[in-house]
């Protein structure tokens, strides 16, 4: 049996007589920017929320609780989501998780009690754990491998653009209060509608995979590998993410504003990402995977050896790169050989593992710390862990990229 899925074998879905194109593309695009506002929207505020409820006697605990409980929620739910998908439908799954979103998240605008937030913060997480899985699943469902390939790009440059747009814009909301970002989560009613509109439940092709009305074994030793594999690169992936303002500020950087500005400049990089996950987007799964540990390595290890903000944020800009062709090739390669009946829920272990990552990667940074005695130490280790996986992965045989079983 092969152990890594290939991208190679998806076939187009859709209902008879209908092709998915590019309206469903961007509305499935859109529709993943959705858990993104779930934390970036709430980072500028997160002082005013301190502010307003410091005089809860758990405010210390349910504040971040606040922040994260959604990330936490698509990390523990997203192969229960992906089982539902399979079992109940993806597109009716997605409707309704998109019009719950909107809903939870738009509740803690007109809300007062913290317990009450926090409550509607994890309900929020639900239906996140369900949109990120669903709406990738779809990827799968309605393109065939190279389209694919296309709108995967395109979803990891938009991520860049949102992400930036959606911390100005909620810093710029946060001017009106606390509850003022809370009103981004009304975006959530257009792509409701759009969903609504323009997709349709897809249908398995008569010739994928399976004969029909033949449901073949879940390729769990498969995925669990692309799983693991993933949640390693996403511990590396959020190592840039989560500690660039701290290198800048620990190399003298103060200023809130010039952090922003400084990581808005490296963000820049995964565009390019994007744009090279393109390009190379006829190659293995090792040549992506190769390249994108040598740009993490080059971009901690000249991070955490950076002597200045503007070596730090070039640095930056390189693991940026890697970042915005890590997330597409991963995707890819998770869809690529599951049959339709075990999309969703192979979907859902990969966006796991994946959220996964961003729980482990700052406990490793505090980890090494005790060892280095520093951010920047443990970054730069950090760096020379990439290298060393672009080394494993350039000496894997070739067999090892092989398409998946399907039969067991």
């Amino acid at each position: 049996m092969s152990y890594v899925v290939s991208a190679d074998k998806a076939a187009p879905m859709s209902s008879p007589g209908r092709q998915a194109g590019a309206l469903q593309a961007m509305i499935l695009v859109f529709t993943t920017q959705l858990p993104i506002m779930g934390l970036l929207s709430l980072i500028p505020i997160i002082p005013l929320l301190v502010q307003q409820f410091s005089g809860h006697p758990q405010a210390s605990v349910l504040i971040p609780l606040l922040i994260t409980a959604p990330s936490a929620c698509i990390a523990l739910l997203s192969p229960v989501a992906g089982m539902l998908a399979d079992k109940l439908g993806r597109r009716r799954l997605l409707v309704v998780a998109v019009l719950g979103y909107g809903v939870c998240g738009f509740a803690p605008y007109l809300m007062t009690d913290l317990t009450a937030i926090i409550v509607s913060r994890f309900l929020l997480g639900v239906t996140e754990a369900i949109i990120m899985t669903v709406a990738n699943t779809l990827f799968g469902d309605f393109y065939p491998v190279e389209p694919r390939r296309k709108w995967l790009a395109v979803q990891s440059a938009v991520g860049s653009l949102s992400g930036t747009i959606l911390m100005f814009v909620g810093g710029m909301l946060g001017s009106f209060g606390w509850q003022g970002p809370f009103l981004l989560y009304l975006l959530a009613f257009p792509v409701f509608v759009m969903l609504l509109c323009f997709t349709w439940e897809p249908e398995r092709q008569a010739d994928e995979h399976q004969p029909s009305g033949k449901l073949g074994v879940f390729p769990m030793r498969s995925v669990l590998l692309v799983a693991l594999v993933t949640l390693f690169a996403a511990v590396l992936y959020y190592v840039e993410v989560l500690q660039i303002s701290q290198v800048l500020n620990a190399l003298g950087l103060t200023s809130s504003a010039h952090i922003g500005i400084a990581g808005a400049i490296a963000g820049l990089g995964v565009p390019v990402g994007a744009i090279v996950f393109a390009k190379l987007s006829r190659r293995s799964i090792q040549v992506h995977l190769g390249v994108v540990f040598a740009l993490f390595g080059v971009g901690l290890v000249g991070l955490g050896a950076a002597s200045d903000v503007k070596w730090a944020v070039a640095a930056a800009f390189v693991a940026q790169v890697g970042c915005g062709m890590l997330i597409p090739a991963l995707i890819n390669w998770c869809l690529g050989g599951l049959s339709f009946e075990h999309r969703g829920r192979g979907v859902g272990i990969w966006t796991s593992a994946f959220f996964m990552g961003q729980f482990v990667s700052p406990f490793t940074i505090t980890w090494l710390g005790g060892s280095t005695g520093s951010l920047l130490a443990s970054v730069a280790w950090l760096g020379i862990v990439s290298f060393v996986a672009m080394c494993v992965v350039a000496l894997l045989p070739r067999r090892v990229a092989s398409p998946i079983s399907q039969a067991h």
